[in-house]
């Protein structure tokens, strides 16, 4: 099992959004992507991306499809693009653009099923995942809105932050008001499933990571960056104890 490789063709601008501001660059197929570059956000947070892409598909949650992006020195070195180096350092993360979609405001949350809702906020605890906060005074959600294909997660790079509390991240949750709803055991028992299903794929899903993502030196396996990929494993674990189901 590989993930896609892509070839980009062109850099054509860099955001004006988010700490780590990404890039959107054209591909070989003339598609547009959402992109991450190592020397940009550095090797931890690129295998984040991948794992919650991977993880979130499993979950049936709408993550847009993605590939790891070959982007040639010369188009790097000759591009007028701002700090177009942040994408050199090797292959990068590359998400694919959702067209005409904008930023999940507070009034449309009522459009977002409760079951899926429900998903975002387990999938949140259970990558701890803290950059999903949105309230009516406005917030940093990370989710995209378009009429075509309803909801969209994006942004996993901050997720694994493992000196992060629960509480910090069920607060202000964009979902939070369906924390409640895992007192029920029958909806627990779904959600639990759907993990289980999920973290089934773990070896397919790390098997995936280049391995310039993974260690500072390729030649040695005790170089493993941190989080290492057992400690990220051990996280996802807590699932299967009852103080995973608190999110309220």
């Amino acid at each position: 099992m590989t993930a896609s490789r892509l070839k980009a063709v062109e850099i054509l601008r860099r955001s004006e959004q988010g700490l780590c501001r990404p890039f959107f660059i054209r591909d070989e197929k003339n598609d547009v992507y959402v992109v991450k570059g190592l020397d940009g956000v550095g090797k931890a947070a690129l295998t984040s991306e991948l794992i919650c892409a991977e993880l979130g598909k499993r979950l049936g949650l709408p993550v847009p499809s993605y590939g790891l992006m070959q982007i040639p020195q010369p188009l790097i070195d000759f591009s007028a693009v701002d700090g177009a180096k942040d994408l050199e350092g090797g292959p990068a993360f590359a998400s694919r653009l959702i067209e005409n979609a904008t930023t999940l405001i507070y009034p449309q949350i009522s459009h977002v099923a409760n079951t899926l809702q429900q998903r975002v906020l387990v999938f949140d605890k259970w990558v701890k995942n803290g950059d999903r906060r949105l309230t009516e005074l406005g917030g940093n959600v990370n989710l995209l809105w378009s009429s075509d294909e309803g909801l969209s997660l994006i942004d996993h790079n901050v997720s694994f932050s493992m000196d992060t509390q629960d509480d910090e991240i069920l607060e202000n949750h964009v979902f939070s008001d369906q924390g409640r709803c895992f007192d029920d055991m029958m909806t627990r028992a779904e959600h639990i499933a759907a993990l289980d299903t999920a973290l089934a794929g773990w070896d397919s899903i790390i098997s995936l990571l280049p391995e310039a993502w993974i260690y500072r030196d390729p030649w040695d396996d005790d170089s493993e960056i941190s989080p290492t990929l057992d400690e990220r494993l051990e996280l996802l674990q807590r699932f299967n104890h009852d103080d995973f189901w608190r999110l309220t």
